[in-house]
């Protein structure tokens, strides 16, 4: 949040021009607020289950390959197949039930954050490398 306003033009003169910093200030002022009311919640909450010392989180470590995936497909396969995937990923880490619906959740998911970034925010999103 704190690097955002530092990109070149900030936030933006007003909610008409806004600026390349305003989409991730406003994502991690989400993201801080949620971890925040997370951990409150944890910390008021006992818990009577036997820790493990040495259980790997596979859901992080797959959604960090999800996200590293997500980052090199970008460029070189277009918004469309990068953040489907991302989203059909991401849906089975956290067991949404049925392929149906993950299907159809990322699929219109990604229709809707690509026109709210082209059709909104004006942004030019990149041109796949592999399919030209």
């Amino acid at each position: 949040m704190y690097l955002s306003q530092k990109l070149p033009g900030g936030l933006g003169l007003n909610a008409a021009e806004p600026g390349p910093g305003l989409f991730p200030m406003i994502v991690g002022a989400i993201m801080f607020f949620a971890a925040s009311v997370y951990l409150v919640e944890n910390m008021r909450s006992v818990s009577n289950v036997e820790a493990t010392p040495h259980r790997i989180p596979k859901d992080i470590v797959l959604m960090v390959l999800t996200i590293a995936l997500y980052i090199f497909l970008l460029p070189r396969a277009g918004f469309f197949v990068a953040a489907f995937l991302l989203l059909i990923g991401s849906l089975s880490i956290f067991d949404m039930p049925g392929w149906i619906q993950r299907v159809a959740t990322a699929l219109l998911a990604t229709l809707l954050s690509f026109a709210i970034f082209t059709l909104v925010l004006n942004v030019k999103m990149p041109n796949p490398s592999w399919f030209n």
